[in-house]
């Protein structure tokens, strides 16, 4: 929770940077560069591969007597650090990535229809053809073209 000071201010020699569940003491960065600079060395796991844009800083302070997570915005930077307690937990958060138009979420894609391998000498699995489909063959014994068929070959 942050704990502003009323009285002059004294530079903090020492606060905390939290991400996650990792804790580290840092010198107060001079600037929000420095500060981006800061948390991607002492988090490199994590932090190595984000976009700095996409790196946040925030703070927990008492207002109206309710505690609210405060965002410390580049322009605040140096008068927000100058008023934290020795030892006071800054959290650095990774923002989500914003869609753009370039990255919209393609709809999902039918399977295939499967190849089907044609076998050349047997005759259920020539491919049909608009010319020769009134010979194909029918699975209805009562077709007379195609008496003495059966599923299995000739009878």
């Amino acid at each position: 929770m942050a704990s502003y000071r009323s009285g002059p201010t004294v530079p903090a020699d020492i606060i905390t940077y939290r991400l996650g569940c990792k804790l580290v003491y840092v010198k107060p960065a001079d600037n929000y560069e420095q500060a981006l600079d800061f948390a991607q060395k002492e988090f490199p796991e994590e932090l190595a591969n984000v976009s700095r844009n996409r790196i946040s800083f925030t703070i927990m302070a008492n207002m109206n007597g309710e505690r609210k997570v405060v965002r410390i915005s580049e322009s605040a930077w140096v008068a927000a650090v100058a008023r934290l307690l020795r030892g006071e937990v800054i959290d650095v958060q990774v923002r989500p990535l914003a869609p753009s138009a370039d990255s919209k979420e393609l709809p999902p894609q039918y399977l295939d229809v499967p190849h089907i391998h044609v076998c050349p000498h047997h005759p259920l699995s020539a491919p049909s053809s608009p010319r020769n489909r009134s010979r194909d063959i029918s699975p209805t014994p009562s077709s007379k073209s195609d008496k003495g068929r059966s599923w299995f070959g000739k009878a």
